[in-house]
C-alpha cells in the first residue's frame, strides 16, 4: 500500500526542484508557474488504417509546441529545468510512452502582466 501510496503523490518539476533553489530562484518560480507562462500545445493526429479489417482510426502521435513570442530567455530557461526534472523522474515505462513533440509556430497566447525576467515588454508602437 505505502508503493501505491507514494506513486500516487508523484512530484512536479518544481516540487522536484524545490530543495536545490535558492530563495530567488524559488521566487522568480512561483512568480510565473500559472497557465498565462504555458506553451501552447496542440495534439497531433495521424489516420491509420487495420490491415485485418481496413477500418481507419485516428491515432495521437505527438503534439506540436508554440513558443510565446513574449518569453524572455530566462523563463524559456526556468521550464526546461522543470521538464527535465520532470523527465528525470518518470518510470522507464512511461518516458517510452511519451510522445514526441515539435516546434510549431509562435503562440498567439497574450502578454500576462509579469515580471521582467520572464516577459518582454510589448513592441513599441511605430509613429
Amino acid at each position: 500500500m505505502q508503493k501505491k501510496q507514494a506513486s500516487l503523490e508523484c512530484c512536479s518539476g518544481f516540487d522536484l526542484l524545490k530543495p536545490t533553489l535558492s530563495a530567488k530562484e524559488k521566487k522568480h518560480f512561483e512568480e510565473v508557474l500559472y497557465i498565462d507562462y504555458m506553451s501552447s500545445e496542440e495534439s497531433e493526429f495521424e489516420d491509420e488504417q487495420d490491415p485485418i479489417n481496413g477500418e481507419t482510426s485516428t491515432k495521437l502521435v505527438g503534439f506540436v509546441t508554440r513558443k510565446l513570442p513574449w518569453e524572455r530567455t530566462n523563463l524559456t530557461n526556468a521550464k526546461m529545468r522543470l521538464d527535465r526534472a520532470h523527465q528525470k523522474n518518470l518510470t522507464p515505462h512511461a518516458r517510452q510512452m511519451a510522445k514526441p513533440r515539435r516546434a510549431g509556430e509562435d503562440s498567439d497566447r497574450p502578454r500576462p502582466d509579469g515580471p521582467g525576467w520572464a516577459v518582454r515588454p510589448p513592441p513599441a508602437a511605430s509613429e
